[in-house]
């Protein structure tokens, strides 16, 4: 492949109410969680204060499709047709008990923030094809009332160089800030503006470097 669509639904249902049916969940529906599985771990905020703590398995019905056999949920019946060009992954885990941690862990491998993300890393293994186009760029959901729920560390470049991080395309007529020329300003000006800010910023490099 030379191109990766990579889709981070955020806030997306539980992987066991999808594609990954647990049979011991269902038989030990309503079961408190055993220490075996807690391990000691600290409650969130959201369950610090429930008396109990009950096992709950899915709602849904499941049920084998195609050649391969895979299971898949009744909320995915379009996706149960094609499930024989797809490869489900069941195998990962993490310790992480909250959603940011998580998915910081799913994107850079950590669940500390500061790590390369995933697409910085393929970066810096790959290199870009050109020198004028970002090494790969990041689209995101506009949420409800502008809200986004996926943070800008999320592909970050970490202690890789800055180069190496993604580009984030807004929505909108503009999906990134500062390419159109500003209202009365021509090519050859902006390009005048744009060679002196480079030649200051060069000084001051020297100085400092």
């Amino acid at each position: 492949a030379k191109r990766v669509v990579f889709l981070c639904q955020s806030g997306a249902p539980s992987q066991i109410d999808l594609f990954d049916p647990k049979p011991e969940l269902d038989r030990r529906h309503g079961d408190e969680i055993p220490d075996s599985i807690r391990r000691g771990q600290r409650l969130t905020t959201m369950t610090s204060e429930q008396a109990t703590l009950p096992l709950a398995r899915s709602r849904f019905r499941f049920a084998r499709h195609g050649q391969c056999g895979a299971d898949v949920s009744e909320l995915l019946p379009h996706t149960a047709r094609i499930v024989d060009d797809l490869c489900f992954v069941r195998s990962l885990h993490t310790d992480a008990i909250n959603h940011d941690p998580a998915i910081t862990f799913l994107q850079t491998g950590s669940e500390q923030p500061g790590r390369p993300s995933m697409g910085a890393w393929v970066a810096y293994g790959l290199g870009s094809e050109s020198r004028d186009l970002p090494e790969f760029v990041v689209f995101v959901s506009g949420g409800v009332a502008g809200d986004q729920p996926l943070y800008d560390r999320l592909w970050g470049a970490g202690f890789l160089p800055a180069r190496h991080q993604g580009v984030k395309f807004r929505g909108g007529a503009e999906p990134m800030l500062y390419l159109a020329d500003p209202p009365g300003i021509d090519r050859a000006t902006r390009r005048r503006m744009l060679d002196a800010q480079a030649a200051l910023a060069g000084i001051e490099f020297d100085r400092f470097a």
